[in-house]
């Protein structure tokens, strides 16, 4: 059954109207624009569509009729509540049903005029409205910029561990030789370099006269040559 439905605050209130009027109504309207060009004559430019808007006539009846579309209410009951909606500025749910098109905006109450005729205690009204848009201001969301990569070339370098230098004047500690029964400096060169007749260098780090060869004491603890040591 065709009807028409006002409401507010997600349908928490709102009425039906008792009597549906005769003429239910939808204006599109765009904001052209029209220029002149030369040799072309006057052209229009298209813009954004306006916001829609409906009108209605009617009449709140003051009295039980058998064509009342919901139970009858005194028509200030109607008025009351649609100026109470202009003075608070709020968006009305207007909802129009089962006709050959459907109406479901959110609008606001742009016009609302009403009287009495003909003697009658029945509520003459015409209202207009306009399709409403929520709007509002919206928080910005401050996005932190992210930290640059760092070029491969411009990383740090890694610590790197310096190895310390031996000392260049390590002195080295020279090994020893003891003596046995039959040596001689000779048989101790040969030993250690391969070649007996670098004795002289044996004798001479441990200070062994050539007199002495022959009479040098069984244990007696020579120094060999650093270098010999590497041989």
């Amino acid at each position: 059954m065709r009807g028409i439905y006002f409401s507010v605050k997600n349908d928490t209130e709102g009425f039906r109207l008792p009597v549906n009027p005769e003429v239910v109504n939808v204006k599109n309207a765009a904001d052209g624009e029209t220029f002149k060009i030369a040799k072309l004559g006057s052209v229009n430019v298209p813009k954004d569509v306006e916001l829609k808007e409906f009108d209605l006539e009617g009449f709140f009846p003051a009295q039980e009729y058998h064509f009342l579309e919901t139970d009858y209410k005194e028509p200030s009951f109607y008025t009351e509540k649609l100026e109470k909606w202009m003075n608070d500025k709020e968006p009305v749910r207007y909802i129009y049903v089962d006709g050959s098109f459907v109406i479901n905006e959110l609008v606001t109450i742009e016009t609302f005029d009403y009287d009495e005729r003909f003697g009658t205690a029945d509520v003459n009204y015409t209202m207009a409205m306009k399709k409403f848009v929520p709007f509002g201001p919206k928080k910005l969301k401050v996005a932190k910029p992210k930290p640059a990569a760092t070029p491969a070339a411009a990383k740090k370098p890694a610590a790197v561990k310096k190895k310390t230098p031996e000392p260049q004047n390590k002195k080295t500690v020279p090994q020893t030789y003891s003596l046995v029964k039959g040596d001689s400096l000779w048989k101790v060169a040969q030993k250690y370099t391969g070649n007996g007749n670098n004795y002289p260098e044996l004798a001479k780090l441990n200070n062994i006269q050539p007199s002495q060869y022959r009479k040098l004491a069984i244990g007696l603890k020579l120094k060999i040559p650093p270098s010999w040591a590497k041989k």
